[in-house]
């Protein structure tokens, strides 16, 4: 192909004046030029120039433009170059054995040289436009054969049906074989399909009615394939004016892949719906029998509840008759107990009155969990709630030597209920006394950015860190001596987080060993 920006003409003439003056028009008219002045010289300036237009005279000495239009057009690339041959004006002969050599076209002699740049310009144009057709057929034709699709047209006035390759190839014929007919089309369609085929066709052609359809066609080798028709008819009028179907045109497609995987698709689509609908079954079993475990859990449950709630009531009376009778003894002066016997009847004091704590912490964590302590939420000055705790521990503090401090602002609000959320608190704090030394301090405050949190810190021994997950957890025994030998139920801290879960809040903890603790006693945020 021609590289220069210009058009390039190839002029085969063996007149040098003839040469000169076609020169001189087509460079002027915007052209660039080559010369060959005879048919075997013009093959060879052919092959290594490529020019866009050729224009050969008819008549030359060595060989002439017939035969050098004829070996132009074996030349690779030059199938489609335009080639203008110049013959006799009267020479019909000349004219028809030009286009049987392949030219594009001809002009006549004597040339009227002012038009000459137009004629190149036009059929170097319509040359251009035949290959940019050529090309989009091409492309077509492999897009159809991709797509398994191809098109046809019935010529309804001449009785004429055109076809295109791809529909010769999904009937499994070849062009020139056998002309395209209705006929032949539907003697391939399988029997139980040629009705409905031959109505839609009708129907396009007496009512002008479009129509899609799905059908089946057998073919020579034996196989069966599924097409998908499209039916259009095309209106317009007849000789006589009047208004009906001249053209119907459609496309045919084979979907016979398609339609297998939709059935395989389909087959598995069935499939899983069994094995949802089967799986969906053994859900619902499942489901009835975990909603009868589940009840007759919570009833085992309830009554273990109601036991413990008994068990723990009856046992708090004996031990409570128990421990005064204990605490008479030891303080009878008419009768005083020996030193060593002193010593025995206060350590079972401490015990009863540890058994007694632990039935209370029991009932309380059976009637939170039973639903018989509901919760009971209002607006609370958390720092007055600090107050409280505090003003009933002081002592016991002072007792260790231990700093309380409260660093809580005023009107640090929190929705809970007051006395379960004071019960909390004042768990948290006594814990953080029992495990600090003299000179230890427990605060609390306000952690940053946290208004609805309480943070209880000390500075006392710690916890050791493979308890912490442990602490909440009532089935986990986590109750530590303090460290001036306080004995614990190891209920609270589990109690306390009950609470708070009741309170869709949280108790949070962070310990180092030997530094201190501190607990995070965490509510809702809430505003106003």
């Amino acid at each position: 192909m021609n590289i220069h920006k210009a058009p390039l003409v190839l002029i085969v003439d063996d007149d040098a004046t003839m040469r000169l003056m076609m020169r001189h028009t087509l460079k002027k008219a915007g052209f660039e030029v080559e010369e060959a002045a005879d048919g075997i010289p013009a093959i060879e300036r052919f092959k290594t120039s490529r020019p866009d237009v050729v224009l050969l005279d008819v008549m030359m000495p060595q060989m002439d433009g017939f035969s050098a239009c004829a070996e132009i057009r074996k030349v690779s690339g030059g199938e489609h170059v335009p080639i203008l041959m110049a013959t006799g004006l009267d020479d019909v002969d000349s004219i028809n054995k030009a286009y049987e050599a392949g030219a594009t076209d001809f002009i006549t002699k004597p040339i009227t040289f002012p038009l000459l740049g137009h004629r190149v310009r036009y059929v170097l144009r319509a040359s251009r436009a035949i290959e940019r057709v050529g090309k989009s057929e091409a492309r077509l034709a492999h897009a159809q054969s991709i797509a398994h699709l191809g098109n046809w047209e019935f010529d309804v006035l001449n009785d004429k049906l055109h076809w295109s390759n791809e529909v010769f190839r999904i009937f499994k014929l070849r062009r020139g074989e056998q002309e395209p007919s209705f006929e032949t089309y539907l003697d391939s369609v399988h029997p139980d399909d040629r009705d409905i085929v031959k109505k839609c066709f009708d129907a396009a052609l007496q009512k002008g009615e479009s129509s899609n359809l799905d059908h089946r066609i057998s073919l020579q080798d034996g196989t069966e394939r599924i097409l998908h028709q499209q039916i259009e008819p095309i209106f317009g009028n007849d000789s006589d004016g009047v208004k009906k179907t001249l053209l119907i045109s459609g496309t045919v497609q084979d979907i016979t892949e398609r339609k297998q995987i939709e059935n395989e698709l389909r087959q598995y689509r069935d499939h899983l719906e069994e094995l949802v609908n089967q799986r969906t079954t053994q859900l619902i079993e499942a489901n009835q029998q975990l909603r009868a475990a589940k009840e007759q859990a919570e009833q085992a449950n309830e009554l273990k509840d109601k036991f413990i709630s008994l068990v723990a009531h009856d046992l708090r009376s004996p031990w409570s008759g128990i421990i005064s009778a204990l605490e008479f003894i030891s303080t009878d002066d008419e009768f005083p107990l020996h030193e060593e016997h002193l010593d025995i009847v206060q350590r079972l004091i401490q015990i009863g009155k540890s058994s007694v704590q632990m039935i209370g912490d029991v009932l309380n964590v059976s009637r939170l969990k039973t639903g018989k302590i509901s919760i009971k939420p209002e607006k609370l000055d958390g720092k007055q709630v600090v107050e409280n705790v505090l003003q009933h521990l002081n002592y016991l503090a002072r007792q260790k030597g231990v700093e309380l401090f409260n660093e809580v602002p005023n009107e640090s609000w929190v929705f809970a209920d007051p006395a379960l959320y004071g019960e909390v608190i004042q768990n948290l704090t006594s814990n953080a006394i029992k495990f600090c030394r003299k000179g230890d301090q427990v605060r609390f405050y306000i952690p940053e950015n946290r208004p609805a949190t309480i943070a209880v810190t000390d500075t006392g021994v710690g916890i050791p860190s493979e308890n912490l997950p442990k602490l909440f957890k009532i089935e986990e025994k986590t109750s530590t001596t303090g460290t001036a030998g306080e004995k614990g139920t190891g209920f609270g801290l589990p109690f306390s987080q009950d609470i708070m879960r009741a309170h869709h809040g949280q108790i949070t903890v962070e310990s180092i060993l030997g530094k201190g603790t501190t607990f995070f006693v965490e509510l809702p945020q809430t505003t106003g």
